[in-house]
């Protein structure tokens, strides 16, 4: 399924996403200017961030315009969350939890996320044969699930095919917000590095509309980004199987073995990252590269089973944050810290970021 999917995020793909992206971006960051002019003290920007993330990925992958970013579909924003707790069942095994997920909805009927589940599989499921009855072609992630459908070999179920909704917002709306809601954190937390993305934002985009090239060249904010994933990977452990018996520093692995890598214990470890507790993005600019020990830096995955959507979360996240903090000034308040929500055994979330914003203009 993955080399099946894989089309869906090449460059020119990418490319194509940038003007939707765009136009939710300037929405959603009106809408924040909207209530932070109203809020003069801090405010809790997680929903904002979340309905961002919800609306990019419904219009790229559907074409659907759900504006979730000013509270909309409830209905919608209110079954994502529910899925997301999912990542947290109570008295079930990882390993069990993880054999399961990749099939949903169809192996678990009347499952404890199995309404939920179902319900963006139905999403799935709509839009596509919508598109098939009036013979629309757009080129998204959609699409290609529709042409799976008539061309893939082995054929690939229906169920199959609709749970992939599930599974691209599951992947990308969640991990998104929180490295955006995280990033605002260490930013407040370290004003002379937000002072220095500012200037660069202005140097490289200025008035100009930002555009996937501009984005590239936001090496500052790249190396911010990463930094910020660095201390905060959303997701803190991966999960693979071994495909051949084999030794690890004197450890033996059977062929079959499930393996948990352990991101953040990585991440944080200062042989590997100097004073890991300390926000610098320097470490991740070009000249300091060779710094980087191979694989130690790896919030999504390596190799070749690296997070598919990699480019398309980093992409929607240069493109948001520097629309605002090109808009905003991110000032620490008391009410400014990172409490994480209890029992999710692998997402590294936190139900609420308070922030104070401060019109640059």
């Amino acid at each position: 399924m993955r080399k099946l999917l894989s089309p869906t995020f090449t460059t020119g793909k990418l490319k194509s996403m940038i003007d939707p992206i765009d136009i939710i971006a300037d929405n959603s960051i009106a809408h924040i200017k909207e209530i932070s002019q109203k809020n003069k003290s801090s405010f809790n920007i997680k929903p904002l961030l979340q309905g961002f993330s919800l609306d990019a990925i419904n219009k790229v992958a559907f074409g659907l315009d759900t504006k979730c970013y000013k509270g909309e579909n409830e209905d919608l924003i209110l079954c994502t969350q529910k899925l997301m707790e999912g990542f947290a069942p109570s008295g079930l095994v990882e390993d069990f939890f993880f054999q399961v997920f990749f099939h949903l909805p169809e192996l678990t009927p009347g499952g404890f996320w199995n309404e939920y589940a179902l319900r963006f599989a139905k999403l799935t499921k709509d839009v596509c044969d919508e598109r098939d009855a009036k013979n629309i072609h757009i080129g998204d992630f959609c699409d290609t699930l529709r042409k799976l459908k008539l061309e893939a070999k082995p054929p690939i179920t229906e169920p199959m095919i609709n749970s992939q909704g599930m599974i691209f917002i599951t992947a990308g709306y969640e991990t998104t917000s929180n490295t955006m809601g995280a990033m605002m954190y260490f930013l407040a937390k370290n004003p002379d590095v937000q002072e220095k993305l500012y200037e660069e934002i202005l140097d490289v985009v200025g008035d100009d509309h930002i555009t996937y090239e501009t984005i590239r060249d936001l090496a500052y904010l790249e190396a911010s980004i990463d930094e910020t994933l660095r201390m905060h990977p959303p997701v803190i452990a991966h999960f693979r199987s071994c495909v051949k018996d084999c030794v690890i520093k004197g450890v033996p692995f059977k062929k079959g073995t499930n393996v948990q890598l352990a991101i953040q214990a990585t991440h944080m470890d200062p042989e590997l990252f100097p004073e890991p507790e300390q926000f610098k993005p320097e470490r991740f600019l070009k000249e300091n590269a060779h710094n980087i020990v191979p694989y130690s830096f790896r919030p999504f995955g390596a190799g070749p089973r690296v997070c598919i959507g990699q480019r398309f979360a980093l992409t929607e996240i240069k493109l948001f944050m520097a629309k605002m903090l090109k808009e905003f000034r991110v000032v620490n308040t008391p009410e400014t810290k990172k409490e994480f929500a209890k029992g999710q055994f692998f997402l590294l979330a936190y139900p609420e970021m308070y922030v104070k914003l401060e019109a640059r203009n």
